[in-house]
């Protein structure tokens, strides 16, 4: 058999990073919204292109007939791995340290062109597995962060860092330059595959979930939309009534909402409805469900509570949004809502006792509004502490 030439290699290499590069950049484009790209997208397309160009500097000066003063390939490692690192911050949404490594990558980067061949060789390596160790550092964060496998395959790039920092010390004992840069090409390749595999299927992941979320949850408030509710209240209800416990639901809708997008515009209508939301998640229990089911109506799920508890609950509501009135082009507007209570005992429909609350809630609003109203063993009544506005 014969020898495979390191030229020979080099273009064998290239392909292989040209095909994987362009098949993840093709499929990543292809998933990501335009408006709404993924981060690091535009970092990490050019990270693979900076490392093909190095690669081709380096199939350039290799196959060189006389040996080139400069040495472009070793600087375009320094510079790629730079860029990974930046790329891998700007996922991570994490800029500290960017300036200080670019401005010691430059140094690094620019020393190459007064330095003889081993000297550039030793510290192109010394500064990539840097920058790859800070990379993968942040990546495993974003990884346990968002629980995310793509960062973590990302982030396997750290244990590169070990066998390149494991290869200056062999070169320095057995002093064989051909065999360390043949080792060290071999271990950017899969630092390359690595980076290539991680970051393609952490934005799959993240579609995936941003699909699952676009289906249960609400893009305005970040609450849960009526689809949501159902399959998270599954299990409570099923719960109830196996152990005949007590369910209240609370509708909450805010009076005169359209007044406001008329008179402020959308974007106070969209203040309105974010405050309105953050309020109920505040003032809930743990335990309990929040959902947007309306244009500016919502609706709590209480389990192992009763009518009475329920009702209390839905005062503290009124009584807090009405004290928060929203401040829009220095005019503050008022916000007020009516709420309907309705209790159930053991076996429960949601519809059928959000149907209750959504009644009780229309007769507070007929009241006068900024009123709590329940509906209990099919007769409707009032909060004995009824405020009108």
């Amino acid at each position: 058999m014969q020898q495979i030439h390191p030229e020979n290699w080099i273009i064998i290499y290239f392909g292989l990073i040209f095909v994987i590069a362009c098949a993840q950049m093709v499929v990543v484009y292809a998933l990501s919204n335009a408006s709404n790209p993924a981060p690091g997208l535009g970092l990490y397309t050019v990270y693979f292109m900076a490392a093909l160009l190095g690669l081709i500097a380096f199939a350039l000066q290799h196959s060189a007939s006389a040996p080139m003063r400069m040495d472009i390939s070793s600087a375009a490692s320094i510079l790629s791995s730079y860029l990974l690192f930046t790329a891998a911050g700007q996922r991570a949404q994490i800029k500290t340290g960017r300036i200080v490594l670019g401005v010691a990558g430059l140094v690094a980067c620019v020393s190459v062109f007064f330095l003889d061949a081993r000297d550039i060789f030793g510290m192109q390596v010394t500064v990539a597995a840097f920058f790859f160790a800070a990379a993968g550092l942040l990546c495993g964060w974003r990884s346990w962060k968002k629980s995310n496998v793509g960062d973590g395959i990302t982030a396997a790039a750290l244990m590169i860092v070990v066998s390149m920092l494991a290869l200056l010390y062999l070169w320095q004992t057995h002093d064989d330059y051909f065999q360390a840069q043949t080792v060290a090409f071999g271990l950017y390749s899969s630092a390359y595959v690595l980076v290539a595999m991680g970051f393609l299927a952490s934005v799959l992941i993240e579609n995936q979930q941003k699909l699952s979320h676009v289906s249960t949850q609400d893009p305005l408030t970040r609450l849960l939309n009526r689809h949501g509710l159902e399959q998270t209240l599954h299990v409570t209800l099923a719960q109830a009534a196996r152990q005949q416990l007590p369910t209240a639901a609370i509708m909450v809708s805010i009076d005169h909402f359209k007044e406001v997008n008329s008179n402020f515009g959308n974007k106070a209508g969209d203040q309105v409805l974010r405050q309105v939301a953050q309020t109920l998640q505040r003032i809930s229990r743990a335990s309990d469900t929040v959902a947007r089911v309306g244009g500016e109506e919502y609706l709590l799920i209480l389990p192992c509570t009763h009518l009475d508890d329920a009702r209390m609950l839905a005062e503290r509501i009124r009584l807090d949004i009405a004290e928060c009135a929203l401040t829009v082009n220095r005019q503050q507007i008022a916000i007020t809502v009516s709420l309907g209570v309705a209790g159930a005992l053991g076996a429960v429909e949601l519809n059928k006792l959000s149907g209750e609350a959504d009644r009780a809630m229309q007769l507070a609003k007929r009241g006068g509004r900024n009123q709590v109203a329940s509906v209990e063993s099919k007769s409707i009544h009032l909060s004995t502490h009824v405020t009108q506005v």
